[in-house]
């Protein structure tokens, strides 16, 4: 349906930049809207299970990709979106870290009418994620993500 990309350069180490990013347990901190959590145990790696629930709907993902320090691939396996990719890649740049989003966005069932709409708020949803996350990662106090439990 679209195919959407956007980047943004961090002052801080890909390491720091990665480990916050990859750990989805702290959406909340990259939206406050939104909770993050893992729906499957083990280590952070391809096939690992996790969902974001937002105040009006929940939607399920996939881990497909877990490049460390260099890339994160995700499927969403549910809502309206279902099939639906995200990819994170990472890259140093002058000792800071450019961070891109990649989102190849698919509408399910009815939803494929409304294809502009929900291109327009993954468009949105993409930009406050990834400022959210510079604000976060640049502030004087950066946020610690939550310790996964279990």
């Amino acid at each position: 349906m679209a195919k959407i990309q956007m980047s943004v350069t961090i002052d801080r180490p890909v390491k720091e930049v990665w480990k916050f990013m990859a750990d989805f347990s702290g959406a909340k901190i990259k939206d406050p809207s939104v909770e993050g959590r893992y729906t499957s145990s083990g280590e952070r790696r391809v096939g690992v299970s996790t969902e974001l629930v937002y105040p009006e709907q929940k939607l399920s993902l996939r881990v497909l990709e877990f490049e460390e320090n260099r890339k994160i691939a995700l499927e969403f396996t549910s809502g309206p979106i279902r099939g639906s990719r995200t990819t994170f890649s990472f890259e140093t740049v002058d000792g800071k870290t450019k961070v891109t989003r990649s989102d190849d966005v698919r509408a399910t069932g009815l939803y494929r009418l409304f294809g502009f709409m929900i291109t327009r708020t993954v468009m949105k949803t993409m930009t406050d994620d990834l400022m959210n996350t510079k604000r976060a990662m640049e502030s004087e106090q950066r946020p610690q993500v939550p310790k996964k439990e279990g």
